[in-house]
């Protein structure tokens, strides 16, 4: 088997209700045997995609197209190696190699006849445990919040995520800038408190910085919230100071979960070393598909560290971050966006996991390589470029 052709298409939507935008880019690559496989540039939002999609080209050209999809270890290793700035790759290149690598292991499976959790050693669980992320757009008052998070838990869903400092009073995009302005924080601290009041003890509240303060606000803001026990706080200082992140963790006694931004093995081995996560973030869309996050899940193991692959894309990352998330022994809950009425993306593939949500828990995939197949009909009237 060899892989004949690459394609990456730009689908742009309109801005979600608290304004960000999405433009997914899914990649389908295809073979002389007929088979072809979907993967997904993890950079939906943000700087970088359009920049990503033309590097994953120029890679596929010079080390994807002609070769065996099956050979994806030394693929992954010549995109890193033989490309010079691949050696230390960064969100945009590592956008590009996870891209590729998640396409070939569809690619896999479906040649099997396996779902691609199978070829990663087998599932470790029956189902997968979720959080539910996105559920607050919009909203600005705190009973607001509480009033959203107990439609959550209605769900069914057990744990939940939100950034109470994403959006101003008036429920517009707001964000600190390395200093926590005090009205914003206190008004943080009442929407923490009323989700806590509204859904109860035994329901997890992940609480999301998105590495917008520095270590002094963030630990004044954490010793503040200790109170609700938040399962996490995530993003708690820039994202390449590992230092920052475990001394946030030593000062407030919270457990500090990060690394959606970090694109290689050495970045989470800095901060494993430092002990700066319990939950590690790889994003599957950036540190490097299943081949990168195999490999950092397995150094999470050596340090203690539970997994959580990041997932705020299309459907394909979310296809990839679920297979991912049953083969692994330390995997601990897997973020989600469930399905709003405006989220047409999930029409760009026939089966999307977000439907087969029950009770906040995803079942065990079994069709073939992701179980999931791009509607290329759906994607004739995207920007397309190929190789």
């Amino acid at each position: 088997m060899k892989v004949t052709g690459v394609s990456v298409y730009r689908v742009a939507f309109k801005p979600m209700a608290e304004g960000a935008a999405h433009s997914v880019l899914p990649v389908l690559v295809e073979t002389d045997q007929g088979i072809a496989g979907a993967g997904e540039i993890g950079l939906a939002y943000g700087a970088g995609g359009r920049a990503a999609a033309e590097l994953l080209l120029e890679l596929a050209r010079k080390h994807l197209i002609g070769r065996n999809p099956f050979h994806t270890e030394a693929i992954s290793d010549a995109m890193r190696r033989a490309t010079f700035w691949g050696h230390v790759p960064g969100a945009i290149f590592g956008a590009a190699i996870s891209a590729l690598d998640e396409a070939c292991w569809d690619i896999k499976g479906k040649a099997l006849g396996q779902p691609v959790h199978m070829l990663l050693g087998g599932p470790c669980r029956d189902r997968l445990r979720l959080y539910c992320n996105g559920w607050y757009r919009k909203l600005g008052p705190p009973a607001a919040y509480a009033e959203a998070a107990r439609g959550v838990v209605a769900r069914g869903f057990t744990a939940l995520k939100f950034d109470p400092m994403k959006l101003d009073a008036s429920g517009h995009s707001a964000h600190p800038n390395r200093e926590l302005p005090r009205a914003l924080e206190n008004l943080a601290v009442e929407r923490v408190a009323a989700v806590r009041q509204a859904v109860g003890p035994d329901i997890d509240i992940l609480v999301e910085l998105h590495g917008n303060m520095w270590p002094m606000d963030s630990v004044r803001f954490g010793r503040r919230i200790a109170q609700y026990s938040p399962f996490v706080m995530e993003e708690v200082a820039d994202a390449e100071d590992a230092t920052a992140a475990r001394e946030v963790g030593v000062q407030t006694g919270i457990a500090i979960a990060g690394g959606e931004r970090l694109s290689t093995l050495g970045d989470f081995r800095r901060h494993f070393e430092a002990r700066a996560f319990s939950l590690a973030q790889p994003d599957m869309g950036i540190a490097g598909g299943f081949t990168g996050l195999r490999a950092i899940a397995a150094l999470a193991a050596a340090h203690g560290v539970f997994v959580q692959p990041h997932n705020c894309g299309g459907p394909v990352s979310t296809a990839a971050c679920v297979h991912l998330s049953f083969s692994i022994p330390n995997f601990l809950i897997q973020e989600i966006f469930p399905v709003w009425p405006e989220d047409s993306r999930l029409d760009l593939v026939d089966a999307p996991y977000e439907r087969t949500i029950v009770d906040g828990h995803m079942p065990l995939p079994t069709r073939p390589g992701l179980g999931i197949e791009l509607d290329l009909d759906r994607l004739k009237s995207a920007e397309c470029l190929s190789a």
